[in-house]
């Protein structure tokens, strides 16, 4: 009974207490927060319009040195600058306009980020725990081609975290001044979104294609021989073919993927007796890859091949679908005028020809 009392009373005085003072400590909490963030939000519709017009009148201004430090100087005392809300907007700002412009007024706003120390905030970015924050101030330097960031991004590029690293990679890239050459060492493999992005920035650059870009489908990295055969695409380079039809039976899944949308860029012809070999080791998928490569560099020996699988029970309607198409596009004749007693065949041929069902 003394302990049941005992226990009461510990409820009512102190633990019931306690709880009452943390749920009104929460309370004010959330009410300070919504208040502040409405305050934020309310202030930065204000200022918005304001910085976005001094920004863009400080980049078409050309000032430069002293000259623009004091006019940096002038903006900082005329706005709350020194609240981290406000530098964020600045920045923020500063970000949206440098992805309108282009030439020599993008310096111009690297400048800018500059004498606004706005590079030493995106610095310390990068010192952050946090991977996610670490992408965000690479993305800064990016966006200003603040080439000094280097030294910085350096060290992400052996990062543990993969999207970190990969990240960090994308970044280097964009900023280095070195031939992209460089690529074959990379040691690490590259999600598809980042090869895309290697691509993107290979674009943007107008850089020359490597000149070891042959050395790259020799590399032991999945991810550079997959660059490499992108690279190959996209300069429309036709000097190592006897190397990528050789990768069209490649052990690794992407390159052998990789090697057969190759084959159908580069319109290797001599590939067509390969893709029909390795179309039965395939799955659906590559199955299908393989088919479209065919309707491009296809033949009298693409015609034959098609006719003597379209009526297996064991392909998927989606390849032989892919069949049909290719059979319309190396010979229509023989398309029109053939299956037209099989009802399967006769279904599929009148989807693809009714360009609304």
């Amino acid at each position: 009974m003394m302990d049941k009392n005992f226990f009461e009373a510990f409820l009512i005085n102190w633990i019931l207490p306690v709880f009452v003072v943390l749920l009104i400590a929460l309370t004010i909490s959330l009410i300070y927060y919504r208040l502040r963030f409405a305050y934020i939000s309310f202030q930065k519709k204000r200022f918005l319009p304001k910085i976005s017009d001094a920004l863009t009148e400080l980049t078409f201004s050309g000032y430069q040195g002293e000259v623009l430090q004091a006019e940096v100087t002038k903006f900082k005392s005329a706005f709350p600058y020194r609240k981290k809300w406000f530098r964020k907007l600045v920045l923020s700002s500063l970000i949206d306009l440098s992805l309108t412009l282009k030439g020599n007024l993008i310096y111009q706003i690297r400048d800018i980020y500059i004498a606004f120390e706005l590079h030493k905030y995106s610095a310390q970015l990068l010192k952050s725990w946090f991977w996610h924050t670490k992408c965000n101030g690479m993305y800064h330097f990016q966006s200003f081609h603040f080439v000094d960031s280097l030294k910085y991004i350096r060290p992400l590029l052996t990062s543990k975290n993969k999207v970190l690293r990969s990240n960090a990679f994308v970044a280097y890239l964009y900023l280095t001044t070195k031939p992209f050459d460089i690529l074959i060492d990379y040691p690490f493999s590259l999600s598809r979104v980042n090869e895309y992005k290697v691509l993107d920035v290979i674009y943007m650059k107008k850089e020359p294609m490597p000149n070891n870009i042959d050395k790259y489908l020799e590399s032991t990295n999945e991810s550079v021989i997959i660059l490499g055969l992108k690279v190959m695409v996209f300069y429309n380079y036709t000097g190592a073919e006897a190397t990528i039809l050789h990768l069209i039976n490649h052990r690794h899944y992407r390159i052998r993927e990789e090697a057969i949308h190759a084959v159908r860029e580069l319109f290797f012809t001599d590939a067509e007796e390969l893709l029909q070999k390795q179309f039965y080791r395939e799955d659906q998928l590559l199955k299908i890859e393989i088919l479209k490569s065919l309707t491009v560099i296809g033949g009298e020996s693409t015609l034959s091949f098609i006719i003597k699988n379209l009526t297996l029970k064991s392909l998927g309607k989606g390849v032989k679908m892919e069949l049909l198409k290719c059979l319309k596009a190396i010979d229509p004749s023989y398309y029109n005028t053939n299956f037209m007693l099989d009802i399967e065949i006769d279904k599929m041929k009148l989807h693809l020809n009714t360009t609304y069902l």
